[in-house]
């Protein structure tokens, strides 16, 4: 018994010894602005034991005495504290580890280290260096793996933006849209079609403010943007907008911005100044091609010319010595006898256009609250007549901690934009600019007759209205308001010591309606106009619930799973009016046009997705990740509308074992692998009828013009949709690899990519004996792969001195494999020759039309006939494949220099191969206005081919033969389209800027910085007189069609930035 009683007692105050040497630890856990750090992890160093905050920052954790705390949290330094009752710790920012951490699917904060896959961030300060309103543009040169393609340098003007090559023939291929955790349109609600008539459309995204972003993450693969489901096939732009979150507590910080640039016209021309207008060698003033005398010869046209006498000269060949007779000068009420002179068109056209953008925001932040609200004003005058943008934006977030568990907050963003544009190709408004004759003074003689507004004065026939007529009196106009936003809740509670529950339900809308007008008015074209009135109203909702569990199982493992339901809602309705042929001139509106047709559609679709996430990690070296989705769509038929798709990752972080922690000169080193399916829905629609269309003076699909007596007439759309549509399916594989040495003065990324693509969705033709035009269905199959290589490099870093140099290298190889059954191709866009298409065995897009003829090995074959015009010159072949649109690879580069106060930045980009239509180039020699149609005295020989194989010898032009040169470019060379296929290769200058910001010492209040910069200033080219990124089309055939296609613009601007 006594022995029982030693032990019980020797037992009893062991226990007592162990209780005693266990402390219990209440601590609060801040960041250097004093705001809770939500989720730090406090772990009892070399046990398993350990806890999270709350959303307070506090924590509780019984620990032992003489202990050490290990306290950490993603992207700031980790602190290591001794165990005592009561524990302050305040987490500084890791400057390093802080850029590791980004924003993934769902607004979810991961470190990049634990990603699979390839994401690529891009910071206020990059997007924000030379003050442009697009973002887009403000994206150029900056992320791998991207084209981005603009269409002109007009305010407003269309942009693509296309992440590792295209998915889809003739569906869309831009990315989705994530502000804030709202997925927002950011495509064009129309598309410009085959983009040979009517005036570009705008993007959506344009409606974005690049002063309210705070960062962008583009999510490259389909493994990265898995969880977003069938919209984000194409990899998701991820946007988080300014919301005072990081702001010091206290006082409301306030900052005021204000951007000036001016715009030129980036690239004239090289015209010919010796010949006038007219064809072959005479002087014809009502003439569009310049094949006429030399300027010189004009006063001694027999016709028009002072030196012979004449009608016009009342046969006296003295009174108007050296000058001539211009028609056009006597209809506008000047003289019309002036002296032969060259006048630049071109130039004298475009003006100095201006964008100016001002904005303000107020953000603070307090204990339990913090927000922001911004408000910002672009105004934009183009360098085109009557070109012009105004938008305004304002924007409000707040986020409040409501108690220990509960978060509130919002994002609002409200936009209302006014755009003025021109048309485009054969509906050129700017068609007389580039093809106006040297010897014609287009600015100088009025466009119209005096007194009659609506009778154009122009040097040639009105196939294309006088350009200064257009400003006056064709519109073509967007008026968009916008709203965007969610408000959420979220709940977060720790269940035990390891483990932590997030709840957060957020619930968005995104609405905008947009009015277009296209007007050419009365008079234009020497008729009585046209005009169409159509538009959109959009409302998207936003159902998204998510649960996030994160279990610190012990010290070397860490789970996290995410549970979610989305709910994504759209309702549309559009309208349309044509009306055709005014009345009379000044009123350019519906009621006025003698025959009115209108239309309205309305619709609406449904998605309903269920997704999870599972991750887990060990020791901070092994991360592996799944995630599964089941997406159900309305817009796909009954019956095949749920999908599931998933993805895996796995990243390896090298740099953890061991033996390589002991190489210092290794910071970080990463592989990761990923593979992924996605899917891409399409629009099922059941057989229906509709109204017979009336447009270009005729009545569509019946030639009966309805209601006869009251009686409407309906016809079966012409297209047909298959009942076992599915989505298209993406399949991606990637593998990559990071490596950071010398303390990350080094850092190399790399990543291969490959993408197979089937269940292709597009419009097949079907033969006229069916009844239908066409039938969408499932066909054909893309495959691509990339290979992404980025470059960050800190050559020298010293207290007053930093380099920072950035490279971003992207091939992409984007190869159709096969379309449907009998079909050799997809049609883009375009002429029925040339055109783009998409084609079996070739790069996508790929420009096809009429080919030089050739003999079999590949060589032109010239005309051996001598009784034909074209003897000795270049021959008409078949039509066939003329070029690859897609670039061979893309790299962009900036540099950074700070030295003390001063900032030096500069963004280059380099386009390298792919070839474009660039009718404009084609149309000038047409015409004869290129400088490569001065020599029009010597003779030439062709570079080609005869028939047995020998070089051509045949000699034309000289003073025997002055109508060769112009058979050549007029009759010959433009009835090839092969001839108007150019490299569009390109180098430029991006962005330049110089920035200072204000010591603080002199304004101790004030934070002023000043700026000034340059933008896209193109170095090389091998596309002759025009832009390389002039093109047609807000769709899958921008960059690579151009005919009489807006011009891009350089700029200059100065900015000023003051906080306080």
């Amino acid at each position: 018994m006594k022995k029982k009683l030693t032990m019980f007692l020797a037992l009893f105050f062991m226990g007592i010894g162990i209780v005693a040497a266990q402390t219990q630890v209440r601590g609060t856990v801040v960041d250097e602005a004093g705001e809770p750090v939500i989720g730090a992890t406090i772990q009892v160093k070399g046990t398993s034991q350990g806890t999270v905050t709350d959303f307070n920052g506090i924590f509780n954790l019984s620990a032992p005495t003489g202990g050490t705390l290990v306290v950490s949290y993603v992207g700031l330094i980790t602190q290591e504290v001794p165990v005592s009752p009561t524990v302050n710790i305040t987490l500084l920012p890791d400057s390093e580890l802080l850029e590791e951490v980004v924003v993934t699917a769902l607004g979810i904060r991961r470190e990049r280290k634990a990603l699979g896959y390839a994401v690529q961030d891009v910071k206020s300060e990059d997007l924000q260096r030379t003050g442009t309103a697009d973002l887009a543009k403000a994206l150029q040169g900056k992320v791998s793996g991207i084209d981005i393609k603009t269409t002109s340098g007009m305010p407003g003007a269309s942009s693509q933006i296309v992440i590792r090559g295209a998915r889809s023939f003739t569906g869309d291929n831009t990315p989705l849209y994530v502000v804030d955790g709202m997925p927002i349109s950011s495509t064009a609600a129309y598309s410009t079609g085959s983009s040979v008539t009517g005036a570009d459309i705008s993007n959506r995204a344009l409606d974005i403010n690049p002063n309210d972003i705070e960062s962008i993450n583009v999510l490259k693969g389909q493994a990265a943007a898995a969880l977003y489901g069938l919209r984000a096939s194409n990899g998701v732009v991820i946007i988080t907008t300014k919301s005072g979150r990081g702001v010091a507590k206290g006082k409301p910080v306030i900052s005021i911005s204000q951007t000036t640039s001016f715009e030129q016209v980036s690239r004239t021309p090289d015209y010919q100044t010796t010949w006038a207008q007219g064809v072959n060698r005479a002087y014809s003033p009502n003439s569009s091609m310049a094949w006429g005398p030399k300027m010189t010869d004009l006063p001694n046209d027999k016709s028009y010319g002072g030196n012979v006498a004449n009608a016009r000269n009342e046969n006296d060949a003295t009174k108007y010595k050296g000058m001539y007779y211009v028609p056009q000068r006597a209809t506008a009420g000047l003289d019309p006898w002036v002296t032969p002179q060259i006048y630049n068109n071109w130039d004298e056209y475009y003006q100095t256009g201006h964008t100016s953008t001002t904005g303000i925001n107020v953000s603070q932040a307090t204990e339990r609250l913090n927000f922001s609200l911004g408000l910002g004003y672009t105004d934009q005058e183009g360098i085109a007549l009557n070109t012009g943008m105004n938008r305004v934006n304002a924007k409000a977030a707040a986020e409040s901690k409501l108690n220990d568990h509960f978060t509130l907050g919002f994002s609002a963003n409200y936009a209302t934009t006014e755009i003025d544009k021109l048309s485009g190709a054969n509906d050129g408004s700017l068609a007389g600019v580039l093809g106006a004759p040297a010897s014609y003074d287009l600015k100088g003689i009025p466009f119209h007759v005096p007194g009659d507004p609506y009778t154009q004065i122009y040097y040639r026939s009105l196939t294309f209205d006088n350009p200064y007529w257009v400003a006056e009196n064709n519109t073509f106009n967007e008026k968009t308001g916008r709203f965007f936003g969610n408000s959420y809740l979220q709940y977060a509670t720790a269940l035990t010591d390891a483990l932590n529950l997030n709840v957060k339900y957020q619930f968005g809308l995104d609405s905008y309606t947009t009015h277009y007008q296209d007007i050419f008015g009365y008079g234009s074209k020497g008729k009585k106009g046209v005009m169409d009135n159509y538009g959109v109203t959009r409302n998207v909702y936003n159902s998204l619930l998510t649960a996030i569990f994160d279990w610190h199982i012990n010290e070397d493992f860490r789970f996290n799973a995410l549970l979610g339901n989305e709910v994504n809602h759209s309702n549309s309705k559009s309208y349309s009016q044509n009306g055709t042929d005014f009345n009379f001139g000044g009123w350019n509106h519906i009621n006025n046009a003698n025959t009115v047709t209108a239309s309205e559609s309305q619709s609406r679709n449904r998605t309903v997705g269920f997704f999870s996430n599972l991750d887990l990690s060990w020791r901070d070296m092994i991360f592996f990740g799944v995630t599964g989705r089941n997406d159900i769509a309305s817009t796909m038929p009954r019956g095949n509308r749920s999908f599931f798709y998933p993805s895996a990752s796995l990243g390896f972080i090298v740099s953890e074992l061991d033996f390589v922690k002991e190489a210092d000169w290794i910071t970080f080193a990463k592989l990761r692998t990923s593979y992924a399916e996605v899917g891409q829905a399409g629009t099922y629609m059941n057989n229906f009828f509709v109204k017979p269309g009336y447009g270009g003076g005729f009545w569509t699909t019946d030639p009966i013009i309805y209601p006869i007596g009251g009686v409407n007439s309906y016809v079966s759309y012409s297209v047909l949709y298959d009942p076992t549509l599915k989505p298209q399916n993406t399949k991606s594989y990637e593998f990559g690899a990071t490596l950071q040495l010398f303390q990350n003065r080094i850092g190399i990324d790399y990543t291969y990519s490959r993408q197979n693509v089937k269940d292709q969705i597009f419009a097949v033709p079907l033969a006229g004996s069916t009844g239908a035009s066409s039938l969408v269905m499932n066909g054909g199959s893309v495959h691509t792969d990339g290979h992404e290589f980025v470059l960050n490099l800190t050559p020298v870093r010293t207290k007053d001195f930093t380099w920072d140099i950035n490279l971003n290298y992207s091939k992409i190889t984007n190869m159709v494999d096969e379309l449907a059954p009998g079909v050799e191709s997809i049609f883009l866009g375009g002429f029925v020759t040339p055109q783009l298409r998409a084609g079996i065995g070739n790069t996508y897009p790929v420009i096809y039309g009429v080919q030089y003829k050739k003999n079999d090995k590949g060589q032109i074959l010239v005309n051996e006939d001598p009784s034909s015009a074209g003897y000795g010159m270049p021959m008409a072949g078949e039509p066939g494949i003329l070029g690859e649109v897609s670039p061979k690879f893309i790299l962009g580069g900036t540099n950074i220099i700070r030295y003390k106060d001063l900032t030096l930045a500069a963004t280059l980009e380099w386009k390298n191969g792919g070839k474009m239509y660039s009718g404009s180039n084609g149309l000038l020699d047409l015409y004869g206005l290129s400088q490569r149609t001065e020599d029009r005295e010597s003779t030439f020989i062709y570079d080609g081919y005869k028939a047995d194989g020998s070089k051509n010898d045949i000699a034309r032009g000289g003073s025997n033969d002055p109508g060769a040169y112009q058979t050549l470019y007029s009759d010959i060379l433009s009835n090839i389209d092969e001839y108007y296929i150019l490299g569009n290769s390109f180098i430029k200058l991006r962005e330049l800027s110089l920035g200072y910001a204000l010591p603080k010492n002199l304004l101790p209040k004030l934070d002023i910085s000043l700026n000034v910069f340059a933008r896209n200033i193109l170095l090389w080219t091998e596309l002759p007189n025009m832009d390389p990124e002039s093109s047609q089309g807000n769709n899958n055939m921008a960059g690579g069609f151009e005919r009489f296609s807006l011009p891009q613009a350089t700029s200059y601007g100065v900015g000023l930035n003051v906080v306080f």
